[in-house]
C-alpha cells in the first residue's frame, strides 16, 4: 500500500497492484473453501464469513464465531445480536473442531427436532466411539439406529 503525506496529520493511503492480489487470493480461498468436507473446512475456519448480528444466513451455511471455531447454520434465520452463534443450538451447530482442541467430536446429543438433528457427514462420540451420520435429519442414536451411523473409530 503506498502511503502520502497531503496536509499535516492527514495522509492518503492508495492500493497498489500487490494490495489487489491479495485480495484476490483471499476471495479465491474463501470461495475454494465452500467445496471442502466439513472436517477439512474446520482446518481453515477463517476462510469462512464471520458471524455478525443483523446478517441473514441459509440453512446449511458454515460460518466462523472468529475464534477458530465452525458452525453450521441449522435453519434460515436473520442473525441477532441476543442469539449468539456459541448461545444458540437450535441455529447453529458446532463442527467440532475447536483452537483448543483440534482433534475433538462434539458428544451425540439428542436432537429436540428437526432444528438440531444431525446431517450426513456430521460426526458425533457415542459410548466412546466416534460415528459419522449416513443421513440428513438423522435424531436416532447410533444403537438405535445403526444404518443411520457409520463407526469411524
Amino acid at each position: 500500500m503506498r502511503a502520502e503525506q497531503i496536509a499535516r496529520g492527514v495522509i492518503l493511503y492508495e492500493k497498489d497492484e500487490e494490495d489487489y492480489r491479495r485480495e484476490d487470493m483471499e476471495r479465491l480461498a474463501s470461495l475454494q473453501a465452500q467445496a471442502l468436507d466439513d472436517v477439512s473446512a474446520t482446518q481453515v475456519p477463517n476462510l469462512f464469513p464471520t458471524w455478525k448480528a443483523g446478517v441473514s444466513y441459509a440453512a446449511g451455511a458454515r460460518i466462523s464465531d472468529g475464534k477458530g471455531n465452525l458452525y453450521r447454520v441449522v435453519q434460515a434465520h436473520t442473525s441477532q445480536a441476543a442469539w449468539p452463534i456459541d448461545g444458540a443450538q437450535a441455529l447453529y451447530t458446532p463442527l467440532g473442531v475447536t483452537v483448543e482442541d483440534p482433534d475433538a467430536v462434539p458428544e451425540w446429543k439428542q436432537p429436540t427436532g428437526a432444528h438440531d438433528a444431525y446431517n450426513k457427514g456430521d460426526r458425533v462420540r457415542y459410548q466412546g466411539k466416534v460415528y459419522e451420520s449416513t443421513m440428513d435429519a438423522n435424531t436416532w442414536a447410533p444403537d438405535v439406529f445403526p444404518a443411520g451411523w457409520a463407526e469411524v473409530s
